[in-house]
């Protein structure tokens, strides 16, 4: 844990300037609105604060030790959420980290299906990265029951929007292949009894 905790600070620690964007089931804007967000370490307490620019609104979080059900990866890559979920509401948010760039995801589900996604473009500050283009309205492609969302080129969102009956496996992600081939991603994903399961290397084998 301690290994990933450094890992997390290592790549995530900094000021981020971001844009978050708020789509519906349609994979269609809602709004979108500025951020600024800092992530530090001190005195062994991680701390997160979030502004939200026009308002000057602020969200705050500290923990010491990563929670329990935080999935984080080898290259800082992260995912939070619930470690047991049921066909009612849920939320979780995943994250892939470039370097000086970050791509986000906050996903909720409804007692219905998908209810909302959130998709964040981050960058340090100073870097001030283009946001995508208004409105934005994702490209969809099936993938068996599921979606895949781009919401950049590059960038492919993993969507459930089914309404969920008891025992159906579901999950999560977030992929993003940059302008030098590089892949980075982020999969959470639920078994058949709503347990989360171990973070996998793997993407998601296409359905034959």
């Amino acid at each position: 844990m301690n290994d990933l905790r450094s890992t997390l600070l290592l790549h995530n620690t900094g000021h981020w300037q971001g844009c978050f964007i708020r789509l519906d089931h349609a994979a269609k804007e809602q709004e979108r609105f500025s951020t600024s967000l800092e992530v530090k370490e001190t005195e062994g307490v991680i701390q997160t604060s979030l502004t939200y620019t026009e308002s000057g609104r602020q969200q705050s979080m500290n923990f010491r030790s990563l929670p329990t059900t935080m999935q984080v990866t080898q290259t800082g890559d992260w995912s939070t959420g619930p470690d047991f979920i049921t066909p009612w509401s849920w939320v979780a948010e995943l994250c892939v980290v470039n370097q000086q760039q970050r791509r986000r995801m906050i996903v909720r589900h409804g007692v219905s299906g998908l209810d909302q996604v959130i998709y964040v473009v981050e960058a340090k500050q100073g870097l001030g990265p283009a946001s995508p283009l208004q409105p934005l309205h994702c490209q969809s492609t099936s993938f068996g029951s599921l979606l895949i969302w781009q919401p950049e080129p590059g960038v492919e969102l993993f969507i459930d929007p089914r309404d969920r009956q008891q025992g159906d496996i579901t999950g999560c992600g977030i992929r993003w292949r940059d302008h030098n081939g590089i892949t980075h991603q982020i999969l959470r994903q639920y078994n058949a009894a709503g347990a989360l399961t171990p973070l996998a290397l793997s993407w998601i084998d296409q359905p034959d």
